[in-house]
């Protein structure tokens, strides 16, 4: 995908209103585009968004001359689980999580593994994103470009789960302190939205897992909205950029016109709560009306008559 930067979508956009030599026209369309982003993320779930948990992930860290990793910006960090490994140049192997540290917003601000750095300094880390599942533990980071989960998947104990809201189980299961194999997950925030990283989620399960196991996550991420290209495929990009002058047409005509400006506000709401209560799309229907038994790997009949007898009758 050749794809187009930014500099070049912001000239674009506001070519719509003949403004390209204007600062300010660009940066109405800099505006424009992350408003575009926005809607464009609550409108779909998006095929080209898709991806998994088996891919590593490079982010540089701080190390210190011990056992310590500190992320370079508040945040980085938020999808350390324990268990999980990486490599860096001033390690020798493989190197293992074994505490994760937050503040009390929620936020990573450091974590222990079980090698000692060779020095003080910020490398680059190749990390592993597969997601240990541990014994006893009932709360899981997600890959920090998550937006919505698509499936996910048990390996050791191989199974597929199924999404639930957490007021099901609040419904149905009446000791959540259980432990066992789960068989269906939900996703969440256990701090403000406002606290950490502005809604990094979090995932648990039905029962708190009681074996280990490893988690593979098939998910939609979050648009980058901070990249030098713009963050679409070509097929769709001018759809984009045309989106995007829409927003910026509908923002200057606002001063002329506002009762229009204040209908296109009011759909935007819409569109947000519309967002908010179907914040994926693994919750399928025909799976929530079903009993347990008829979402195991087996399929049993529950009763049997026996062979038909007509002087029974």
């Amino acid at each position: 995908m050749a794809g187009m930067t930014v500099v070049n979508a912001k000239l674009y956009v506001c070519r719509v209103l003949g403004g390209s030599a204007s600062q300010e026209s660009v940066d109405e369309a800099g505006e424009a585009i992350l408003r575009a982003y926005q809607d464009w993320q609550d409108k779909h779930f998006w095929s080209f968004l898709l991806k998994d948990t088996t891919k590593s992930y490079t982010l540089t860290v701080t190390t210190a001359s011990n056992q310590t990793v500190t992320p370079v910006t508040a945040g980085d960090l938020d999808f350390v689980n324990i268990g999980m490994t990486f490599t860096a140049s001033n390690f020798t192997g493989t190197v293992t999580v074994t505490a994760v540290t937050r503040g009390t917003d929620g936020v990573v601000t450091s974590i222990t593994v079980d090698k000692t750095a060779s020095s003080s300094a910020n490398v680059s880390a190749t990390w592993s994103q597969s997601i240990p599942v541990i014994a006893g533990t009932n709360d899981y980071a997600v890959p920090t470009d998550f937006n919505s989960p698509y499936t996910c998947r048990l390996l050791q104990n191989p199974r597929t789960l199924i999404y639930r809201d957490q007021r099901y189980w609040d419904r149905n299961i009446t000791d959540q302190t259980a432990q066992g194999t789960p068989s269906e997950y939900t996703t969440y925030n256990p701090y403000s939205d406002l606290t950490q990283n502005y809604g990094t989620q979090h995932l648990k399960f039905d029962v708190i897992p009681g074996a280990a196991d490893t988690l593979f996550i098939r998910y939609y991420r979050k648009f980058n909205v901070t990249g030098t290209n713009i963050d679409l495929p070509d097929d769709h990009l001018y759809q984009f950029l045309d989106y995007a002058r829409g927003v910026l047409v509908a923002n200057k005509a606002a001063k002329d016109n506002p009762a229009a400006f204040l209908k296109s506000v009011a759909e935007g709401a819409e569109t947000a709560r519309e967002s908010d209560a179907e914040p994926n799309e693994d919750n399928d229907l025909d799976q929530c009306l079903k009993a347990g038994y008829e979402n195991a790997d087996f399929n049993r009949r529950l009763w049997g008559n026996g062979a038909y007898d007509a002087t029974r009758w």
